[in-house]
């Protein structure tokens, strides 16, 4: 099992170079389940408005992408059991990244991410792999 952050699924859907490739390649080397907390389809739609707010995608698109996401096989946690432990990691992430932290700690799986920053969160037992 292999636990998705936004940055690496939007890099995915987009099909944006070089990341898009990077995840895929650690994907296809370890063929199991892909998780991610429910906050991941608020967060992945917020990265999308921003593109086409900024007229970086068309909505039509943008819409088709997140058609895309629904249909990832993926599957997502309820975040509120994971709050707790995203909270007491609020000195040094945010509780958003922190929920991603929580699960990767909780199912014992690697996080994959494009956030450095993740991979050096103290009192985090989360194995974290950055792309790119």
């Amino acid at each position: 099992m292999i636990v998705l952050d936004a940055s690496v699924v939007v890099d995915l859907l987009l099909h944006l170079p070089p990341h898009a490739e990077a995840v895929e390649a650690r994907l296809l080397a370890e063929a199991g389940e892909l998780a991610a907390p429910h906050l991941l389809d608020a967060e992945v739609a917020g990265v999308l408005r921003r593109h086409v707010r900024a007229r970086e995608l068309p909505a039509p698109f943008a819409e088709a992408v997140l058609a895309d996401l629904a249909e990832l096989p993926l599957v997502r946690y309820p975040h509120t059991p994971l709050l707790p432990r995203a909270f007491a990691l609020r000195e040094k992430v945010t509780v958003y990244d922190g929920l991603y932290l929580a699960l990767a700690e909780a199912l014992e799986a690697p996080l994959l991410t494009r956030d450095r920053a993740l991979a050096h969160v103290p009192a985090c037992a989360a194995a974290v792999e950055v792309v790119g």
